[in-house]
């Protein structure tokens, strides 16, 4: 079953590999949530069916919990659960993570609807997120528009917004994202991200902030069944580079079911 990027991201959906997603990195301190991480975009999808209704659930680990180009968990890596259902174009999906050496707790919800126009797919959703350990949570509208350039080629952008004390400070990305199979059963999924920060990281200036590179493997051994795994690389590009911040590598893996 192929797994399109338009499909719809869950909850934040952290459904990756090295997903997840995405905090806001303050020094030691972990605040509030941002941009999806590079395999969240890349793996947390429902895949698309002849049926109104889909399901999925899924667990996973990663080495590290990267966001913005930045480790927002030092020394430990994070795991995920991620229940997610979806009726016709709209998808309700939940994320929750916790750090496997560091006491950190973090649920995502989101809500999103994907409106397809020929090979456009329009996709607005609303992500809130809550930080049990630091007792917060934010608010997250978004927007993500792709293109379908070829059954192996989608390119695309996406501005995620954080509602804080009245404050709106956005991310903005563009990302182009490979697909193939090499084999029956199996799918190799490359994706490449730009990402600039207009505030969404108050630590560090606006400006160009990251480029992120991604090798996902999607292995469909049951009609029901997969396995995901994924290696990531995060360059710093100026405003993390001038700060000596950045340059990430990480990995993961997810066990999940669909129907």
């Amino acid at each position: 079953m192929k797994i399109n990027y338009t499909a719809m991201k869950i909850g934040a959906a952290a459904l990756g590999c090295a997903m997840m997603t995405g905090n806001i990195c303050r020094g030691e301190e972990v605040a509030a949530r941002s941009i999806s991480s590079l395999a969240e975009v890349q793996q947390a999808m429902i895949p698309s069916t002849d049926r109104d209704w889909s399901f999925s659930l899924s667990a996973g680990w990663s080495s590290k919990y990267v966001t913005e180009g930045l480790d927002c968990l030092p020394h430990s890596g994070i795991w995920e659960v991620a229940p997610g259902i979806s009726w016709k174009d709209f998808t309700l999906g939940a994320w929750y993570a916790g750090g496997d050496s560091a006491n950190y707790d973090e649920l995502d919800l989101v809500l999103g609807y994907a409106w397809n126009l020929g090979d456009w797919t329009v996709n607005p959703w609303y992500e809130h997120q809550f930080y049990f350990t630091q007792d917060y949570n934010v608010a997250n509208p978004a927007l993500t528009v792709s293109y379908t350039v070829a059954d192996w080629l989608t390119a695309g952008v996406e501005t995620q917004v954080k509602v804080e004390h009245q404050d709106f400070e956005s991310y903005y990305s563009v990302f182009v994202q490979m697909e193939w199979s090499p084999m029956e059963n199996v799918t190799v999924t490359p994706l490449v991200r730009y990402g600039y920060n207009g505030g969404y990281n108050v630590d560090y200036d606006d400006g160009s902030n990251c480029i992120d590179w991604s090798l996902g493997v999607t292995w469909k051994f049951a009609e029901h069944y997969f396995l995901s795994c994924s290696v990531n690389y995060s360059q710093a590009l100026t405003v993390l580079h001038r700060r000596r911040a950045g340059d990430e590598f990480w990995m993961g893996f997810r066990l999940g079911m669909e129907f």
